[in-house]
């Protein structure tokens, strides 16, 4: 692990950095978020409603793609933006999709194209005109796909800790930031509540992720042990044990990041989070 920060009642209450061999970690180290940023194309599909530039959640996705043969196939069994959001698009799969929960990073892409379509911009630039910037984060990099050159929207964003912990603070302050609504209030409640059961088959990274079983619009939600009841939280989790977690019971944003693959993926920082974070929050 590189780092741990945790901001509660919108204060930064705790931050730690821990040097590795082959990098030395602190507050301006940028992390890739991997997986993390399909949390944040989330936000921009809220702010593309919001302003109109998509309609609905259920507009077959092929109607932004009329010039391309390839996607012809998605008329079959019409996909849409909402079972991309959930994972259950089953893209080169026979089963119809909304069924059932399969975690796929193609889906994520899909959702940066839908978005590149509708706006003119790629995810990058919206992501920097729209959210990034309005919170004050400016020093940003993105991952591209090596053949065409464009951000990556399952994958890509590369952002310092305490920037991540601002996109969970964003979250859990429903959508406001410094008294401006940002993304809308009715998004953040949608895209991070149950859409789907998250049993199919998940990556590497989220395998031993206990508790995060149900998925939004590319959000994890899940629980941890309380003093007195099960403590529920929303996450971006990503690759190499990234992590933005959202406790809203107790006001809190926990930020994990690392350099390099955990020895158990996400579960030591479940449990550094279930043992030591939320006991503290409770006293």
């Amino acid at each position: 692990m590189d780092d741990v920060v945790i901001v509660r009642h919108g204060i930064l209450v705790y931050e730690r950095y821990y040097p590795q061999k082959q990098l030395h970690a602190d507050a301006t180290t940028l992390h890739r978020g991997y997986s993390m940023t399909k949390s944040v194309v989330s936000l921009l599909v809220g702010i593309a409603l919001d302003r109109g530039w998509i309609r609905d959640l259920d507009v077959p996705v092929v109607s932004y793609f009329p010039e391309n043969p390839d996607l012809r196939m998605l008329d079959k069994a019409p996909i849409t933006l909402r079972h991309l959001l959930t994972m259950s698009a089953k893209l080169g799969s026979s089963e119809a999709p909304g069924v059932s929960f399969e975690y796929n990073n193609g889906e994520t892409e899909l959702v940066g194209a839908v978005l590149q379509k509708a706006t003119g911009k790629t995810v990058d630039v919206l992501a920097r005109d729209n959210v990034l910037t309005p919170l004050g984060i400016t020093d940003v990099e993105w991952i591209r796909d090596p053949f065409n050159g464009i951000a990556q929207s399952a994958r890509g964003l590369i952002l310092r800790p305490r920037d991540w912990a601002k996109i969970g603070q964003l979250v859990l302050n429903h959508g406001v930031w410094e008294g401006k609504q940002i993304v809308p209030a009715s998004w953040i409640a949608q895209s991070t509540a149950e859409q789907i059961s998250a049993e199919g088959p998940l990556p590497a990274e989220h395998v031993k992720a206990e508790g995060s079983r149900s998925y939004g619009y590319q959000w994890w939600l899940g629980q941890s042990p309380g003093k007195d009841r099960a403590v529920q939280w929303v996450a971006a989790m990503g690759f190499n044990s990234q992590k933005t977690i959202i406790i809203p019971a107790l006001d809190m944003v926990v930020v994990f990041n690392a350099s390099r693959q955990s020895k158990n993926m996400v579960a030591p920082e479940l449990d550094l989070l279930n043992r030591y974070i939320l006991p503290a929050a409770d006293n």
